[in-house]
């Protein structure tokens, strides 16, 4: 694990909860600091106590979006390892075994919107907001295409990229990409909540599931009902799966092992 100086980790078994930890920059997101959240879930996965992350951040903003590093005056690789890293933090929410959670406390633009997109289910403030914001710096939100363009209907989409245009807390509730508006102050207690709730289930077919979800998104329906029978096969296998029947036939709560 390396040393993190962008965010701060706290465990909270069974939760981990990784936090944005640059206030001072609205917690704008360089290439260290997207190494770091990468890092936090990687070891997070490796952990077995650990079965469920919350991805939050400190002070007003959860995240307003990337930091180009050395931009505009630096050297393109810098650059260029400031885009590949923020890839590879989508690419290691995607993969992740394990879900996550976003705990939205502040607003979320730009990058911040494509994180809380990413991320398995968001619990938001009343006073938060949402927006791509690109287009006032002269960009475009290319990373928002590939990850909010599949959730957010396409005329819905422009418009707040073209007019940089700020969605409120129950619109981004309305629009699917957070899943409950609660108080403020209530955003990581909520998420902590529906944490320990999931971590409750079974790890096995949680891990088997997700994955199965990345798998079958872009897939044929032939092809993913296919893979989806294949996956039921292996699930019915698990030794979770056979105690929660077992369990269900003698009336009791099911002991769940993650095997």
């Amino acid at each position: 694990m390396m040393e993190y100086k962008m965010i701060v980790v706290e465990k909270q078994e069974p939760l981990t909860i990784i936090r944005i930890n640059r206030p001072e920059v609205d917690n704008k997101i360089n290439r260290q600091a997207v190494m770091e959240i990468s890092d936090a879930i990687d070891t997070a996965n490796a952990d077995p106590a650990m079965k469920v992350m919350i991805l939050t951040g400190t002070g007003e903003f959860f995240c307003r979006g990337g930091q180009v590093d050395s931009f505009p005056d630096g050297y393109l690789m810098d650059q260029r390892d400031y885009a590949d890293g923020t890839v590879q933090v989508q690419e290691v929410i995607y993969r992740s075994r394990k879900p996550i959670i976003a705990a939205v406390q502040g607003h979320a633009f730009a990058g911040g919107l494509s994180i809380t997109e990413g991320c398995d289910l968001a619990v938001c403030g009343k006073d938060s907001r949402f927006g791509l914001t690109e287009l006032q710096n002269g960009l475009f939100p290319m990373i928002a295409l590939a990850i909010n363009g599949k959730s957010i209907p396409k005329k819905r989409l422009f418009e707040i990229i073209y007019e940089s245009k700020e969605i409120d807390a129950q619109t981004a509730c309305d629009w699917h990409i957070v899943n409950e508006v609660v108080d403020n102050d209530k955003v990581l207690e909520r998420a902590i909540e529906i944490g320990r709730g999931i971590a409750e289930k079974s790890s096995v077919a949680i891990t088997i599931g997700r994955q199965a979800y990345y798998e079958m998104v872009n897939m044929s329906q032939a092809s993913a009902m296919a893979y989806a029978k294949a996956t039921l096969l292996n699930l019915l296998w698990t030794e979770d799966a056979q105690e929660a029947a077992r369990a269900k036939r003698d009336h009791r709560a099911p002991k769940f092992t993650g095997r």
